[in-house]
């Protein structure tokens, strides 16, 4: 059983052979990536809740990285048994079921599920004229902009970008740190890094 357990161990990426992997997908594996992020995410319509085919691939890389420490919290890569690119379109296929699975049918429809359009062409939702706190479209369509133009800013540095998809989703540091696995000085090296670069 023990031997098992360690062959299975061995089967299994670490976090290295995961950052080598994720730099070096060539362009046509890239864009399969994502044209299957795209159609999955499409499938979902509003069960993806607004999240995007990058959030479905950066989850799916995530959740590799977490899972190539600890497989009760993450994913792991049996690099022996399929390429980085199958198991990414494996996870991604099953995080998208999780999506799906966890959305709840009585969620409130969002303005833009529930616009129509007026005989004069005009676009028209149900709380369109109600006043609100939340920041404008255009707001948050430039942080959207802002938040990918840091995250191109990293595609080499997994762990500067893994920080910055921690920070998006609301985790402290040390939260960081336990989920990723990492220790003050790595966390600090590329906490330091991205300060460099969005400076």
């Amino acid at each position: 059983m023990a031997e098992q357990k360690k062959d299975v161990k061995e089967q299994c990426a670490t976090r290295e052979d995961v950052r080598r992997a994720a730099e070096s997908l060539s362009p046509t594996d890239a864009k399969r990536l994502e044209r299957f992020a795209v159609y999955r995410v499409r499938g979902l319509g509003r069960k993806a809740m607004s999240r995007d085919h990058e959030d479905l691939l950066r989850e799916a890389i995530t959740s590799t990285w977490i899972g190539a420490e600890d497989t009760s919290h993450g994913r792991s890569w049996r690099k022996a048994e399929v390429s980085f690119v199958q198991h990414l379109l494996g996870a991604m296929r099953s995080i998208a079921s999780h999506w799906k699975e966890a959305f709840d049918e009585n969620e409130a429809y969002l303005d833009s599920e529930m616009t129509i359009e007026t005989e004069e062409g005009e676009t028209r939702g149900p709380i369109q004229s109600a006043p609100s706190g939340e920041p404008s479209q255009e707001r948050v369509l430039i942080a959207k902009e802002e938040l990918r133009a840091i995250s191109l800013l990293f595609e080499t540095d997994i762990e500067a970008a893994l920080i910055i998809e921690e920070i998006k989703e609301g985790w402290s540091g040390p939260e960081t740190m336990r989920r990723l696995g990492m220790t003050r000085n790595q966390y600090e090296a590329a906490v330091r890094r991205i300060r460099y670069h969005v400076k």
